[in-house]
């Protein structure tokens, strides 16, 4: 199946009052995160464009959602039969609007879905999504992340791809720095990852390298100083991300990153972040035996190489400072014995808990103990 494209507006949230009028919903279910519903200015807008409707809202949705959150929208969404859904937020407002719609309609237990014990179908209200980070892209994807029984589990369909997509820059001006910096590294790994996946496209790799080399340019003033041009910049980036990854997935830095955000409680862009150099070096150094992409070695170096290059680096190793520099400069801790995965054993369990499905996208193979040894390599 081709991937389906949202129908995306950059410009204004201004704009969803008239899509609420075309669409004349006579019930709404709206998703929305804590402080960033408020703070980013979408509260008022929504609120205007709604009035006078029915009306029912999720609020403080958090930033891993489990099955249990899934299964009360599930709930909330059988008890008033909404013909559209909105989702202001970030990637995990995102995520569970998407599900939740998708899911709900089939009236079944929720959890075999997210275990991918049944797969989604087509079907449901449709969906505008309203992103107030910069990072995830997930308004852009045909994926959705949940916590089940302790563990971060991905599922992914076209159906759960949003028909509606507003892109409003002005919507991440009051996210603090910290989120804007775990946010945007997700963006600037989403990128890199989708550039160099066994299932890149023309097109994605296209999305992606303009991502990368949007994120690296901006990121950090985004963080530090932020700027109207900066904070657009880490917008597209996001978007462009998310656009790549829908047709090429991510891969080991992904893979890896769920078991840190669940045990350790590293927010996901940052998670990414801490074994992304280390992947980078470790895809460089591909054989012919350990290729996994059928595209062949010479192709997976041609793409490292260009991610070098949008880097304005000559090495793999330059790159992987690179990274861990603009991690620090961030005012994040660049490594992982600092977020405590410190000693052999948690080092074996975060090797041990990297998503297979993830894994298989990366374009080098990792045989025997070579993911442990990547591991154990890192700072």
């Amino acid at each position: 199946m081709p991937p389906m494209k949202a129908s995306c507006t950059p410009g204004s949230i201004e704009t969803t009052a008239q899509l609420v009028a075309r669409l004349d919903p006579s019930s709404t279910l709206v998703f929305a995160g804590g402080r960033s519903y408020e703070a980013s200015g979408a509260a008022d807008v929504i609120e205007r464009a709604l009035h006078g409707r029915h009306v029912s809202m999720i609020r403080g949705v958090p930033a891993d959602p489990t099955a249990d959150d899934v299964r009360r929208a599930v709930e909330l969404f059988r008890s008033d039969a909404p013909d559209l859904v909105i989702a202001v937020g970030g990637g995990s407002v995102i995520d569970l609007a998407k599900a939740v719609r998708s899911i709900a309609p089939l009236a079944a237990d929720p959890t075999p879905f997210l275990t991918g014990e049944r797969p989604i179908e087509a079907g449901g209200p449709p969906l505008l999504a309203v992103p107030t980070t910069a990072g995830t892209g997930s308004e852009a994807t045909r994926y959705a992340v949940f916590t089940v029984n302790g563990e971060k589990r991905p599922i992914g369909h076209p159906a759960l791809i949003p028909e509606h997509v507003i892109l409003d820059p002005e919507l991440t001006y009051s996210l603090p720095p910290l989120v804007t910096a775990s946010t945007g590294l997700d963006a600037l790994a989403q990128a890199m990852e989708s550039m160099w996946s066994t299932r890149s496209t023309d097109s994605s790799y296209a999305d992606a390298r303009e991502a990368l080399r949007l994120a690296l340019d901006n990121l950090e003033t985004a963080v530090n100083l932020p700027d109207p041009r900066s904070r657009t910049a880490m917008c597209t980036a996001a978007h462009l991300s998310g656009r790549a990854i829908d047709i090429s997935a991510t891969t080991a830095p992904h893979a890896l990153s769920f078991h840190l955000t669940t045990r350790y409680g590293v927010p996901h862009g940052h998670a990414v972040a801490l074994t992304l150099g280390p992947v980078l070096e470790f895809n460089a150094a591909v054989r012919p035996d350990d290729c996994a992409d059928p595209r062949g070695p010479d192709h997976v170096r041609e793409a490292i190489a260009d991610v070098l290059k949008i880097m304005g680096v000559r090495t793999p190793s330059e790159g992987r400072a690179v990274l861990s520099q603009l991690v620090a400069s961030l005012g994040l801790e660049p490594t992982l014995s600092g977020m405590g995965v410190d000693d052999a054993s948690k080092r074996h369990m975060l090797a041990a808990s990297a998503s297979p499905i993830r894994l298989a996208t990366n374009p080098r193979r990792f045989a025997g103990t070579s993911l442990v040894d990547l591991i154990a390599d890192v700072p």
